[in-house]
């Protein structure tokens, strides 16, 4: 597939990939050089990275999360949405998913469609950017994008995207970066809301850090600009239910200020105090349901 020229960020095509015979060497390595060479970070926690990669720790733990909000995988149509090296995408298949994963760059796609080989179930690999997902509308039960907004040129085009191949009564999960928050995740250093990239070019040299990866990879993203988006479309995040109650039950001042904020805002005032209080925080982590016809 061509690559759109409005998508050339070269988070897509990041890979450092090889062709060992042994797969999870070269999982292991492309994840040791990616967090080496493009963003600085000591050696003994890149290696400690490449081996919570193999060990699948984050995919698991998603996983075991959507089971516990009463979500099962097996038997279901998911998309992996960036698939990156492809932990996510193997964890489902372990699970009985029946997998679609989506990743541009071409040799993390590869280790991907390697790591999949290794287990029975129905896998596919699409090659495409999230801003046009090459499947049918309503074809995905679930749809999980794991630190993948951020990488993309047009985030909104993308959970556009998600939500037209969502069936409805599915469910999205979304991580990404929050660049509102005091740190920055990838080069993980401390960092200054919407830091203009200038700027923050000056101050990663500063740290001994190179900024390309920054310019070339990273739109910044934030926590009430993707909870506004994903709203705007249609999807209901399911524990606004219980943040409402919650809030609404406050006394004292933040009891009040949930019913002056209730009335100016037609019921509105838990939910923007949840906003409030979320504004800054460290990711965005949050799941989503787009609801029947």
């Amino acid at each position: 597939m061509q690559e759109p020229t409005s998508n050339r960020q070269s988070a897509y095509q990041i890979g450092h990939g090889f062709q060992s015979e042994d797969v999870d060497r070269d999982i292991s390595e492309a994840m040791r050089r990616y967090m080496i060479e493009d963003l600085g970070i000591r050696e003994d926690l890149a290696i400690d990275r490449a081996r919570r990669e193999l060990r699948r720790e984050i995919p698991a733990f998603v996983i075991e999360s959507l089971s516990d909000a009463g979500i099962r995988v097996a038997h279901a149509d998911v998309l992996d949405l960036g698939a990156g090296l492809g932990g996510m995408s193997e964890e489902l298949l372990i699970r009985g998913a029946r997998v679609t994963a989506l990743e541009p760059g071409a040799a993390w796609a590869n280790l991907t469609k390697r790591r999949a080989a290794r287990h029975s179930g129905q896998f596919r690999l699409i090659d495409a950017f999230g801003e046009s997902i090459p499947l049918p509308a309503g074809s995905m039960d679930l749809i999980i994008s794991l630190q993948v907004l951020e990488h993309v040129r047009e985030p909104n085009k993308v959970l556009a995207e998600v939500w037209r191949v969502l069936r409805p009564g599915g469910h999205f999960l979304l991580a990404c970066e929050n660049y509102l928050a005091f740190r920055e995740g990838h080069y993980q250093v401390p960092w200054f809301p919407l830091l203009p990239k200038p700027v923050a070019g000056l101050y990663l040299r500063l740290l001994g850090r190179s900024p390309k990866f920054l310019n070339d990879a990273v739109t910044y993203t934030t926590y009430p600009g993707v909870l506004r988006a994903c709203r705007q479309l249609g999807f209901i995040r399911p524990r606004d239910e219980e943040v409402t109650a919650r809030l609404r039950l406050k006394s004292g001042l933040k009891g009040t200020v949930v019913r002056v904020l209730d009335r100016l805002t037609r019921g509105r005032g838990p939910l923007l105090i949840d906003m409030a209080g979320n504004m800054f925080k460290f990711g965005i982590h949050e799941l989503f349901y787009k609801p029947p016809r």
